[in-house]
């Protein structure tokens, strides 16, 4: 009998994943619904809300990524000790989701007016792409257990309301935004990755690739990889540098939508004919 070999999960450490604390104290929270003792508790209430505390660790995240996001730092941008905080937000498992919801927040809520679902699609992730590289420091939170407060809903809503005149059924379409959202993350990853770049080594693209290509030239024989010489040489070229993220995302995200168009229309022709055929 074969025995079965299982592979040891990979463990990514720098990955923060929400959702680890408290379910009815986090969702309380976020959707602005105070716990039965709050409520019967007397005296005066609480200054601070879950909107304002999540806007402010926007702040500090925006500033300077989630090393940033401490209750110490948040503290001081609320005016509050940090102890007081706890009264309103438990740990930081929970600070990670108010600031994921303040960000979520941001997002537009409409989508073009008589467009086809192909240029709605297109819109929200082209603002799902603008967000993450307004907010890169998301890329770091694990996205598989999703907030679910209510601007993270709205945010899956619109993203249905985008497709739903494509006729798929209710799992087409969770799988169609499922599959858009993937690609339009990691793309964001490898912009940032560019972009982040220059910042951490000191080099430019431009400077990067000046100092190696001369050496390049010398050893690399065109002959041995023709394709490698001539392509990269006109992608060089047009791009400036090594890559040019912002038109891979572009090109991708247009051959994507393309062969989703070709399974929208493969399900509804199966579906005409099966309705034929009765």
């Amino acid at each position: 009998m074969r025995k079965e070999v299982r592979t040891p999960s990979p463990v990514l450490s720098s990955v923060s994943f929400p959702g680890q604390a408290d379910p009815e104290t986090t969702l309380n929270l976020l959707w602005g619904s105070p716990p039965a003792a709050e409520a019967a508790r007397r005296g005066p209430k609480r200054s601070l809300s879950a909107t304002v505390i999540g806007t402010a660790a926007l702040e500090l995240a925006d500033e300077g990524g989630l090393a940033a996001l401490s209750m110490r730092a948040l503290g001081a941008r609320l005016g509050v000790a940090p102890m007081a905080l706890y009264r309103y937000v438990p740990n930081k498992d929970v600070l990670l989701e108010l600031v994921l919801e303040a960000a979520y927040a941001q997002l537009p809520d409409d989508l073009p007016p008589g467009a086809d679902w192909q240029t709605c699609l297109r819109t929200v992730a082209t603002d799902a792409w603008n967000h993450y590289r307004r907010h890169p420091w998301i890329l770091q939170i694990a996205l598989q257990r999703p907030s679910l407060g209510p601007h993270a809903i709205r945010k899956y809503e619109r993203e249905l309301r985008a497709i739903e005149g494509a006729g798929l059924t209710d799992l087409d379409m969770d799988l169609m935004v499922a599959v858009v959202s993937d690609y339009v993350r990691g793309s964001a990853h490898s912009a940032t990755e560019a972009t982040s770049a220059a910042s951490q080594t000191g080099q430019s693209d431009a400077q990067w690739w000046a100092a190696h290509a001369t050496h390049l030239e010398r050893l690399l024989v065109p002959e041995q990889f023709p394709l490698a010489v001539r392509v990269g040489s006109a992608a060089g070229a047009a791009y400036g540098g090594p890559t040019d993220p912002a038109r891979s995302f572009e090109f991708g995200l247009a051959r994507l939508i393309d062969g989703l168009a070709l399974h929208v229309a493969k399900e509804r022709g199966g579906a005409t004919g099966q309705r034929g055929a009765r």
